[in-house]
């Protein structure tokens, strides 16, 4: 029996995480759209670079990740609840998903196209979504240490200062290496759904503080190994070593940012800086779709039409968000919806479709 206040507890929570998963997102895509030349060596650019690197770079679509698996069990499960074709609906979600994400990408084709990974990625959830919650930690263990010793054989392979590392080799890797991480972490967002973690968050501190715990453990090694690695080779685009470990450090990092954010919540559920961050994470849709446009339109206000330092990125980025905070909470006033979760909940559920 799930009350009302864990009901509203778990909406909240992951609405706070899907904005602050948002932030990460639109600094890496900003930062990406700079259309920077050469880095200075020891610039304030090359040092945002190396923290992008280290602290955000596929840690914050990991964290996406994992919340599109929450929120696919949950949709699955409320269907189910409703006595409906879970199955079905949820096929149609994915479906029409898919058009979504490609408008994104039209708009700005240089962002990451994940709405559309998560459009064709999402169907395999349904092999998974009857099984035992045991057997989906155990394939998501899988894939991470298979993608683990991937990369791990890239770094050896490639060296901290190799510049002749087959380019086709490097491609099909950061390829491998980035899907398995979106789809690992949608395994383990399924599995964290299925033991109704968001459910009894207040019950479940002593947990989290555990996995917090760990996960940071995990990642302090790491960190300091990449750092190691930019002091032997500064030169961050051609350092195997280094953005490998940045790689694997997206699992233990972003699991230590979610835990950090949900007990930080649990403690004091008033803090100010949730609430912007929920309206945010409220029309995740409509604010990503938002962001891609927001990113193409404000440089071109800004007059960075020949491309824009990572310190003019960052500023970007706290405009843009800001932008969405401020637009989210007038939305949110008068709608329950964003206008893009909107047409979505209306293309999934047809005639069915309920405000």
């Amino acid at each position: 029996m799930h009350t009302k206040n864990n009901i509203s507890t778990r909406i909240i929570s992951l609405d706070i995480l899907r904005g602050f998963a948002l932030i990460g997102m639109l600094i890496i895509h900003a930062a990406g759209l700079s259309k920077k030349q050469e880095i200075p060596m020891y610039s304030m650019d090359f040092y945002l670079d190396i923290f992008n690197n280290m602290f955000i770079h596929f840690k914050f679509v990991s964290i996406f990740s994992f919340l599109f698996g929450v929120g696919s069990y949950f949709f699955f499960l409320r269907a189910q609840q409703r006595g409906l074709h879970s199955y079905h609906l949820f096929s149609r979600r994915l479906i029409t998903l898919l058009p979504i994400g490609i408008i994104s990408i039209l708009i700005c084709p240089q962002i990451t196209p994940i709405l559309i990974i998560y459009s064709l990625f999402g169907f395999s959830l349904l092999l998974f979504f009857r099984l035992m919650s045991r057997m989906i930690l155990r394939i998501a263990g899988l894939i991470i240490t298979c993608n683990i010793l991937l990369v791990m054989g890239a770094m050896v392979l490639g060296g901290p200062s190799s510049k002749s590392f087959n380019i086709s080799v490097q491609i099909i890797c950061y390829a491998v290496t980035y899907l398995s991480v979106i789809f690992s972490m949608m395994l383990l967002g399924l599995y964290v759904g299925k033991i109704n973690l968001f459910q009894q968050l207040s019950q479940q501190t002593v947990m989290i503080k555990k996995i917090q715990k760990m996960s940071c453990f995990l990642s302090l090694p790491l960190i300091l190994g990449g750092l190691w690695t930019i002091y032997i080779n500064p030169d961050i685009e051609h350092n195997i070593s280094f953005q490998g470990l940045c790689y694997i450090t997206a699992y233990p990092l972003s699991i230590f940012y979610l835990s950090s954010i949900i007990l930080l919540y649990n403690k004091d559920h008033s803090l100010y800086i949730y609430k912007p961050l929920s309206y945010v994470g409220r029309i995740s849709l409509t604010t990503y779709i938002g962001h891609a446009l927001l990113l193409k339109l404000l440089p071109l206000l800004l007059g960075w039409t020949s491309g824009y330092t990572l310190v003019q990125s960052l500023i970007l980025s706290c405009i843009i968000f800001t932008m969405l905070i401020i637009f989210s909470f007038i939305w949110l006033q008068k709608f329950k919806q964003g206008p893009i979760e909107k047409i979505w909940h209306l293309l999934t559920f047809g005639n069915k479709a309920r405000a």
